[in-house]
């Protein structure tokens, strides 16, 4: 039989206290809390991207020069689609053509075309319509100066996630000490 504080050299121990692996559905809560906590982190980045490129834009007067559908993509067998408005418009000098519709990387994104046109309605070709441009990247102009809210769906997915994973490990820490209280 073996002493229980001594050490057989592989790796059971930290410090002189025994150390054991994680049960595997506490493994998994860990992860899932680790995978909703990486989500928040990209969700609170986006915003912080998009919040910057809000700030300290000039409203320019741009020109409509086309409007589309685009299929952005494919993910689990359902397609998704995007509208895209292409438009021109001139700051300090310099003419410039651009399609984003809402500042930063992230565009909104529809499971079908239809409602991917809908959002189109307000945009004509040939109409002038308010741009916004950073003057520290003039040719990253968009149309709507607010947020896509996909960065804030991100957060609330993330906290949503990691709330799961949370209780995961709660209701493995109540259910251990109610098998110690047990026996």
């Amino acid at each position: 039989m073996k002493n229980e504080d001594s050490s057989d050299g592989d790796g059971g121990r930290i410090m002189g206290l025994p150390v054991q692996p994680p049960k595997p559905g506490k493994a998994m809560s860990i992860f899932v809390l680790v995978v909703g906590l990486a989500i928040v982190g990209v969700g609170v980045y986006a915003y912080m991207a998009e919040s910057a490129s809000l700030d300290g834009n000039v409203e320019v007067t741009a020109e409509v020069t086309g409007t589309s559908v685009e299929r952005a993509g494919a993910t689990r067998g359902t397609e998704s689609y995007a509208p895209v408005v292409t438009f021109q418009y001139s700051f300090r000098g310099e003419r410039y053509t651009a399609d984003n519709i809402y500042p930063g990387v992230n565009q909104p994104q529809y499971e079908d075309r239809s409602t991917a046109r809908s959002h189109l309605s307000d945009y004509t070709v040939g109409e002038s319509v308010p741009a916004y441009v950073d003057p520290d990247t003039p040719g990253e102009a968009y149309l709507e100066d607010s947020r896509s809210g996909q960065a804030i769906g991100g957060v609330v997915v993330g906290l949503l996630v990691a709330l799961l994973g949370a209780i995961g490990l709660y209701q493995g820490r109540r259910q251990a000490r109610n098998r110690e209280r047990l026996s």
